[in-house]
């Protein structure tokens, strides 16, 4: 194999690698769940944040996105351990388009705003903060305040 023909296939080799990787990131996806209202509260069931395998392995959920029939953003709600989480309302505080899980980053498509776990904002150009929701654990529901 001469060298130009050498680079050439390597070079493609690393984009299709590329490609791959990025490809298998984006199959990764957020657990998501219902969530029902009664009186300004959402509440979904606890187990929503442990995942059975197949093989009977057991794993812990760290962000659970709620979808709530009526409100036009979900709402994420990530576990910070010893029954305390975090809820945060998935809209931009930029322009108010709906916000994207990533693990323990929220980003905005629409204009690359970037907040971390908690609604603050790592990159802009939202200057503000996530709206955040008091929520707790009661038996075995999370419950969600929207007052």
């Amino acid at each position: 194999m001469e060298r130009k023909d050498f680079i050439k296939t390597c070079g493609i080799s690393c984009v299709g690698f590329a490609a791959l990787a990025l490809g298998l990131t984006a199959c990764a996806s957020v657990y998501s769940v219902q969530g029902t209202v009664t009186k300004n509260v959402i509440s979904f069931p606890k187990q929503a944040f442990t995942e059975i395998k197949k093989s009977g392995e057991k794993l812990e959920r760290l962000v659970v996105v709620v979808n709530v029939e009526g409100l036009k953003f979900p709402v994420a709600v990530y576990d910070n351990g010893n029954d305390h989480y975090t809820a945060l309302w998935l809209k931009c505080s930029h322009q108010g388009n709906e916000v994207s899980v990533h693990g323990d980053l929220l980003s905005c498509s629409a204009h690359g705003s970037e907040y971390d776990k908690y609604g603050k904002v790592i990159k802009g150009p939202a200057k503000e903060a996530l709206r955040q929701f008091t929520v707790r654990a009661e038996g075995i529901n999370i419950l969600i305040d929207l007052a």
